[in-house]
């Protein structure tokens, strides 16, 4: 089964995003990979706090 990646657009002051490119660069990592394991973080944190997040049907989950 194909996996489909999904595009997110972030407005971000300029220099915020300067620093994020430098720690992300100091971790040897893309801002791509840093921003996609925060944001998993935040998921598995949210989670563990409130219980597993579930869909009714697969239209939700791709939203």
């Amino acid at each position: 089964m194909e996996k489909y990646v999904k595009n997110l657009s972030l407005k971000i002051d300029p220099e915020l995003l300067k620093k994020f490119r430098y720690v992300a660069r100091y971790d040897d990592r893309s801002m791509n990979w840093y921003m996609n394991k925060m944001i998993c973080n935040c998921v598995a944190k949210f989670e563990a706090k409130h219980g597993k997040i579930k869909f009714d049907g697969e239209e939700s989950a791709e939203s």
